[in-house]
């Protein structure tokens, strides 16, 4: 039987916007085969139930992306991805071998 893949969207106003939400999350993009970016609403629609995404600077989104994104998440069709997740999608680095950068934007993150 075939393993189902599991993707993470990342959502922004622009690429541009996702591409930087990738990078804040120190995501590997040795792994964008599993991510998909979405900077439209409509673009939003017919994932599968409980899909994850990260976003980031929703207050500077237009107000149609938003509100899609706050109505797929309250009905469970999209979730916030947790730790596994993107641990899924992060490079392979030691926990010693993080750099005090990211250390920083993790704490600032919680």
């Amino acid at each position: 039987m075939k393993e189902r893949v599991r993707l993470v969207l990342i959502i922004g106003a622009s690429k541009m916007e996702c591409y930087r939400t990738a990078k804040t999350f120190d995501l590997d993009f040795l792994n964008v085969d599993r991510m998909r970016f979405v900077c439209d609403p409509y673009h939003l629609r017919g994932w599968s139930r409980g899909t994850a995404f990260i976003a980031l600077n929703r207050p500077t989104w237009p107000e149609n992306l938003d509100l899609v994104l706050q109505a797929l998440t309250v009905k469970g069709q999209l979730r916030i991805a947790n730790d596994r997740d993107l641990a899924e999608l992060r490079a392979d680095v030691p926990s010693a071998a993080l750099s005090q950068q990211s250390l920083q934007r993790e704490g600032a993150r919680r």
